[in-house]
């Protein structure tokens, strides 16, 4: 369903009848583009009537809190319901047809990215940033009622009132998270949940006269303005941000008559001189990412190179776990991670950048040779690396457990999915492993028998791929795929070569 024809109905949009057909059109098109229409359920009056009222809370939105890097936790909300997900994105969709964020928001915005926000403050002699506290939840239901009554929404009170009320939770004012800094003589906040589809949208919708007023200031200062969601920054030639000066008081008013909060904790100046960063990026004379996030690239791609998959997913775990284990579950797929590293050092250094081209080279010469057809059967199954389990457990320190489940178990599965069915699933028996610090699963082979597992000396693991590049494990006898040889790894020679890398010029 194209803007235009969204935008001819809303104009025609009067009662919450007229905005079920709407969403039901919006579904109806979307299924349809992606060859889903056979799914195709439409939203009851019955449905919307309850989602959209913040006091109605069972099957609306689920909350858990997610553990910070920086320590702490961050509360987040989505929800809970299929049905509910599938109306907020339909609204999401009807929200994007009719607004377009200010020139200042560079966060969920349609071709804008951290990279435009960081070129922004370029080169400057002075970046001050602030940190919005309680970003999210700091939006309450009245602020996104009567934004929706504004231009270039206009909607009637009936409609945004309505929307509202879908996009917003129910929470206790005693929720230290959701109620520092509101005044509410409630026994409830309706406000703006973190980690529903709507939210990002509905944020630069309320905060259109936020950016106008600081973009304001930042022209009366002579300085640079961005915002990326609830991270603002300024920058400029000439130093106006010392404390108890005109310009922090100024902001410091803006901020609050909008019903926002400082992070004062998360406040800083960067000068020239020192790294100065934007959303994570370098913003010197040139945008250009930390010299650890090449680094962390070149020592995986060298330690695959050199040792083997296998080890480099030994060091790589860990490290996984330790950095993003924190909001991530599961085992992740090191290719996958590794290719999306690459893409974002594309985005910010270019695709003629000759760091990027190095070690882009080098990982898509390491993935081709993980297809060697040699090691394929008919059944499109790359055996990548095999190693006797005796040996594959005294390289890892680990054990190799066969044992047997009421539900069948995928072998690519992590603790987390272990009720979860996948197509290789081998049922009642699995192995399992500790492996970078996680458990992890495999499959077994149908030819070991209940006698064979007692015999580890005849059995061996290997990491394979399927036909789609997903990768899983498997143990099986010894003869049934030849070992490539792997030469061990010298710590002390591993630690200097990485040394040696890291002192190159390159990066």
């Amino acid at each position: 369903m194209d803007r235009t024809e969204i935008i001819t109905k809303v104009k025609q949009m009067k009662t919450k009848e007229d905005l079920l057909v709407l969403l039901n059109s919006i579904k109806h098109a979307e299924l349809e583009e992606h060859g889903l229409l056979d799914k195709f359920r439409p939203f009851t009056n019955k449905q919307i009537s309850y989602f959209c009222n913040p006091n109605n809370t069972r099957n609306r939105y689920i909350n858990f809190k997610i553990r910070k890097k920086s320590g702490g936790f961050r509360q987040i909300t989505s929800p809970r319901s299929r049905s509910f997900m599938m109306m907020l994105q339909a609204v999401n969709v009807l929200l994007k047809s009719l607004y377009a964020p200010s020139d200042y928001a560079m966060g969920f915005t349609e071709g804008r990215s951290v990279v435009t926000n960081a070129t922004v403050h370029k080169g400057q002699n002075y970046v001050f940033n602030i940190d919005l506290k309680d970003f999210f939840p700091s939006v309450e239901q009245w602020r996104i009622w009567k934004s929706l009554q504004l231009a270039p929404f206009q909607f009637p009170e009936t409609i945004a009132s309505l929307i509202a009320g879908l996009c917003s939770m129910r929470v206790k004012r005693d929720e230290p998270d959701y109620t520092k800094g509101h005044q509410n003589d409630q026994n409830f906040l309706y406000v703006l949940p973190q980690g529903a589809p709507t939210s990002p949208i509905i944020t630069n919708i309320v905060c259109r006269t936020l950016d106008r007023r600081l973009a304001g200031l930042a022209r009366r200062f002579n300085l640079n303005y961005t915002r990326y969601a609830d991270d603002i920054t300024f920058s400029s030639m000439h130093n106006v941000y010392q404390e108890d000066r005109e310009f922090r008081t100024e902001l410091t008013r803006i901020i609050k008559e909008q019903h926002f909060f400082i992070n004062e904790d998360k406040t800083r100046l960067q000068k020239k001189g020192a790294r100065q960063e934007v959303t994570g990026i370098i913003v010197s004379h040139k945008l250009n990412v930390t010299q650890k996030y090449v680094r962390d690239i070149r020592n995986i791609l060298y330690i695959w190179d050199r040792y083997g998959y296998l080890s480099a997913m030994a060091k790589f775990l860990p490290k996984y776990k330790s950095e993003k284990g924190h909001v991530k579950k599961g085992n992740p797929d090191l290719i996958n991670v590794i290719d999306g590293k690459l893409m974002y050092l594309k985005m910010v250094k270019g695709e003629e950048d000759s760091v990027y081209i190095r070690l882009h080279d080098k990982f898509q010469e390491l993935v081709n040779k993980l297809h060697d057809v040699s090691k394929t059967n008919g059944k499109h199954i790359t055996y990548v690396e095999t190693t006797p389990i005796l040996e594959f457990e005294q390289k890892n320190n680990t054990i190799i457990t066969i044992t047997y489940s009421e539900k069948p178990i995928g072998p690519n599965q992590d603790e987390e999915t272990l009720n979860e069915q996948t197509k290789y699933s081998a049922p009642h028996r699995y192995a399992w492993f500790i492996f970078g610090g996680k458990k992890t699963m495999a499959s077994v082979n149908k030819s070991i028998k209940k006698e064979d597992e007692l015999h580890k000396e005849l059995l061996a693991i290997s990491l394979c791929l399927d036909a789609k590049d997903n990768h899983f494990w498997l143990i099986h006898k010894q003869n049934k795929v030849i070992k490539p040889f792997i030469p061990p790894i010298d710590i002390d020679e591993l630690n200097n070569d990485l040394d040696s890398l890291i002192n190159e010029q390159h990066g």
